[in-house]
């Protein structure tokens, strides 16, 4: 017999991140996360809903993406298995949309714990041309000038087209 909870889930209420360890973590309350300062003001957000946040890294590889829940959480260890089972299949979402806008070789995927406290993946379209082609991304200091990649019109504008398909998929 289904219980309350599985009810509302079938009224359609998207709970694929209800299970936040801390739901009194919100961005308002962080106010030193440059992640959370981002997510307030709506700065530089390509796709957002009530759970996830996506936006451009800096782009010294084309494409270059960050995928972040949008509560300030900062272990993932600490998450809920279904929280991060959700976060990990909306990251792979966000994925395939980067991959139909630039049609990369591969993607890196990467999660920097010791930077930002946020919990972010770090997605990387990789492509055989790049100067550093199977191995890690080299990704240059804080500071350090570098020659940004950035998509073209057109991929941004397929990229954008595929987000807002996404974006009716997943919510």
């Amino acid at each position: 017999m289904p219980d309350a909870k599985e009810n509302k889930m079938k009224e359609g209420e998207d709970r694929r991140f209800s299970y936040l360890k801390h739901k009194h973590q919100h961005p308002h309350r962080h106010p030193e996360c440059r992640f959370c300062r981002k997510i307030r003001a709506k700065k530089d957000i390509l796709l957002e809903n009530d759970h996830i946040v996506v936006m451009f890294g800096r782009q010294h590889h084309k494409g270059h993406l960050l995928v972040m829940p949008k509560a300030h959480e900062e272990d993932l260890l600490k998450l809920h298995e279904k929280t991060v089972d959700s976060f990990m299949n909306d990251t792979i979402r966000v994925m395939k949309a980067l991959g139909k806008a630039i049609k990369p070789d591969l993607f890196n995927l990467e999660y920097l714990d010791n930077w930002d406290h946020h919990i972010h993946w770090n997605i990387y379209p990789r492509f055989k041309k790049d100067k550093d082609w199977g191995n890690p991304p080299v990704i240059p200091d804080k500071g350090e000038s570098f020659r940004p990649r950035v998509l073209t019109r057109k991929e941004r504008a397929i990229f954008r087209k595929e987000l807002d398909m996404l974006r009716k998929d997943m919510w």
